[in-house]
């Protein structure tokens, strides 16, 4: 039987992001959130999206298949133009979730999707980037 674990991989990714250097340096620590960042985040910043999530079945294996969707919130600044800091910091997820290899959780499937950039709001200086991954995670046995 499938097993819900979008918790544990939310909880899985905001860690590796929060400790991968390159993703760091771009974006502190302190300022990767889960689902519900803080009324008024300071810029730039990294929230974790809503999470799909379907049951994934395997031979021995009980896990959950989840679309996760991390968004970049950037401004512009006087030395950094606002869509390509939050272009920069998707680069930056998108490499960081290369080594993505929890303890808790075995992975089946890591698997970069897309990322797009739009605009924030009608305010020119300030931009997000949405990044997309589907994975496919499993209790260890």
């Amino acid at each position: 039987m499938a097993t819900d674990l979008s918790r544990p991989l939310k909880a899985a990714i905001i860690d590796h992001l929060a400790s991968s250097p390159v993703v760091t340096a771009l974006v502190p620590m302190s300022r990767i959130y889960a689902m519900t960042p803080p009324a008024t985040p300071r810029w730039p910043f990294i929230r974790y999206g809503s999470p799909i999530t379907s049951g994934y079945d395997a031979t021995c294996w009980d896990g959950s298949a989840t679309r996760v969707t991390l968004h970049a919130f950037a401004e512009t600044t006087t030395t950094y133009a606002g869509e390509d800091r939050a272009l920069d910091i998707a680069a930056a997820i998108v490499e960081a979730m290369k080594e993505f290899g929890p303890d808790n959780l075995g992975i089946v499937e890591n698997q970069y999707v897309q990322t797009t950039c739009i605009k924030d709001d009608d305010e020119a200086d300030k931009w997000h980037s949405i990044v997309e991954f589907n994975l496919t995670v499993v209790e260890p046995v």
